[in-house]
């Protein structure tokens, strides 16, 4: 039996994984950026290339520990149980993703980052509806993490 051709194991998947999740995570927040802010949306997508870059570096900071700390020991609990099947990744992958965004906007927000995300009002006073919305940020990091998280599976996998 030949072995795949294409990078596969547990090294590949945790040096790729995180970083896929952080450049996903990057464009989430462009996206979320010239969806929300009118001035932001007057700029060219184009020149956000090199914004982009910057930003993916410093998500790295916070993508690797987040896969080394929350991701795999999560990750293995999860898989040992033999819990939710191939959801494992997925699970531990939308945590750590949650997670490293939280601590990334902490960095840039600091203590009033509840108030940074919801324009000034107390979380508990908006409506439901934007509340969702003034959480949009922390839930492109955990889908950023779980569709990171599946990028490790299968790259775990392969590695077999």
């Amino acid at each position: 039996m030949s072995r795949p051709a294409g990078p596969g194991g547990m090294f590949a998947a945790f040096a790729i994984a995180p970083a896929f999740a952080a450049a996903l995570a990057v464009g989430g927040l462009i996206g979320h950026l010239q969806l929300t802010d009118p001035a932001a949306s007057e700029v060219a997508l184009s020149e956000y290339a090199s914004m982009a870059v910057s930003v993916w570096i410093s998500a790295l900071m916070f993508a690797y520990p987040a896969a080394l700390v929350i991701f795999a020991p999560l990750w293995l609990i999860l898989r040992g149980m033999r819990l939710w099947g191939g959801f494992t990744a997925l699970l531990a992958g939308g945590v750590a993703g949650l997670v490293a965004m939280i601590a990334y906007l902490y960095r840039i927000y600091g203590a009033d980052l509840e108030l940074e995300l919801t324009g000034g009002i107390p979380l508990g006073d908006l409506p439901l509806a934007e509340s969702l919305f003034s959480l949009a940020l922390p839930l492109i990091g955990a889908a950023a993490g779980a569709i990171g998280g599946l990028v490790f599976s299968s790259l775990e996998r392969a590695g077999r």
